[in-house]
């Protein structure tokens, strides 16, 4: 019995240990980098939405998918740039994260606007 309980110990800090080594890789992704995203800027409401591709121009592999993004403006120049740039293409610099509701793919914090 004693045996059968120091067993059943170790597979659990083996479990522990494997599962932490594959979640670190996956926080890992998560770090805040900025990208470059080209698509159209609409007013939607109170904010802009970003319309066009689903990744970043630097992705290596992209499925052609229209997304629909909330753009969160990080700067004054970048709320300036993004009411210059409503109603055509812009090159939007920042970094993307999850969709809080399900009208959005997901939200463009942006740094920078400059029109196309």
């Amino acid at each position: 019995m004693m045996q059968k309980n120091r067993m059943l110990w170790y597979v659990a800090v083996a479990v522990v240990a494997l599962s932490a080594l594959v979640a670190a890789p996956a926080t890992a992704a998560t770090k805040k980098r900025n990208d470059i995203w080209v698509g159209q800027v609409v007013g939607h409401h109170h904010h802009f939405d970003y319309r066009g591709s689903a990744c970043p121009t630097s992705a290596e592999m992209c499925i052609k998918v229209l997304a629909n993004y909330r753009v969160v403006p990080l700067t004054r120049r970048a709320a300036i740039g993004l009411r210059r740039a409503a109603g055509g293409q812009a090159k939007l610099v920042g970094y993307r994260t999850g969709a809080p509701n399900s009208r959005h793919n997901g939200i463009l914090h942006v740094r920078r606007v400059e029109k196309a």
